[in-house]
């Protein structure tokens, strides 16, 4: 065996472990989504007791009287279009045009999204739920959507900044030598040609949209307007006495996550490293 196929075996090897370690716990929790009671505590790890697919069904109708997951994904779909919906809008055109100041003006304008993005969700808990209580907001997945958009613009400029100080000035030059406003330059050349960038910062938000459980918890107190993540934990008091189907909601919640992130994780790496750079 060569030197160079040493190496490799090296390298590779921490990498397989590291893959077992975090694939595990989805394997496992997928397989007791599969059991019934007797199988989860005899044998939590591993195959046996008897075969229940009709968790799943179990999971995705609820419990009787109750909602199912199938309701509170769609209240995590409606609040995720409409995060993506605010965040991008007012995202790309606050990254777009901070490019276009002074250096002093544009340092001052990222340190405030800087900062927006160290401040603890847990502070605005209060005075969000207060907000939302004032303009009957509670229990609006829309609204909640909304405001997981506004949130997470920080996010969202700081990534894009990078990568719009970097587009080809030629092309916006060509474009104002076409008669094209700076409107009209954003919308019909630099958004076009950025849907690498927005198509990471969008994949980014699902991920948080589809995981958020603090803000969900206080503004979402109606079983009928709760999204998954949130609802999910309530399944823990609904189906105590059968795990089961506490089990296989959880996969279900899994799947669309773990699905994007498959399909997109070299985007989501690439478009952050592009988006990574201050210039």
């Amino acid at each position: 065996m060569s030197l160079k196929s040493i190496r490799n075996v090296f390298i590779q090897v921490p990498l397989v472990l590291w893959t077992l370690i975090v694939v595990t716990p989805f394997v496992i929790i997928g397989s007791l989504g599969f059991r019934d009671n007797t199988g989860i505590f005899s044998n939590p790890f591993g195959i046996g007791g008897e075969f229940h697919p009709e968790n799943f069904a179990t999971a995705w109708v609820g419990p009787v009287g109750s909602v199912g997951l199938g309701q509170m994904l769609g209240n995590s779909l409606a609040a995720f279009v409409f995060a993506l919906a605010v965040n991008l809008s007012l995202g790309s055109i606050a990254a777009f045009f901070v490019t276009r100041l002074p250096r002093r003006q544009r340092n001052v304008y990222l340190t405030i999204f800087v900062t927006g993005t160290v401040i603890p969700g847990v502070l605005i808990l209060v005075p969000m739920f207060r907000i939302f209580n004032g303009l009957g907001l509670l229990s609006n997945a829309v609204a909640i959507g909304c405001l997981y958009g506004v949130l997470s613009l920080p996010t969202t400029v700081l990534i894009l900044h990078g990568f719009f100080s970097g587009f080809p000035e030629e092309l916006i030059e060509a474009a104002r030598l076409d008669g094209l406003g700076e409107i009209a330059i954003f919308v019909r050349v630099v958004l076009p040609l950025s849907l690498g960038a927005l198509t990471t910062v969008g994949l980014l938000l699902a991920v948080s949209v589809w995981s958020e459980t603090q803000l969900a918890i206080a503004l979402l107190q109606n079983a009928e307007s709760q999204t998954a993540a949130v609802g999910i934990l309530g399944f823990q008091g609904k189906f105590v006495s059968d795990l089961g189907p506490l089990f296989a909601g959880l996969s279900i919640i899994m799947i669309p996550v773990i699905v994007l992130y498959l399909a997109f994780n070299r985007t989501i790496t690439k478009g952050i490293a592009l988006g990574g750079v201050f210039r």
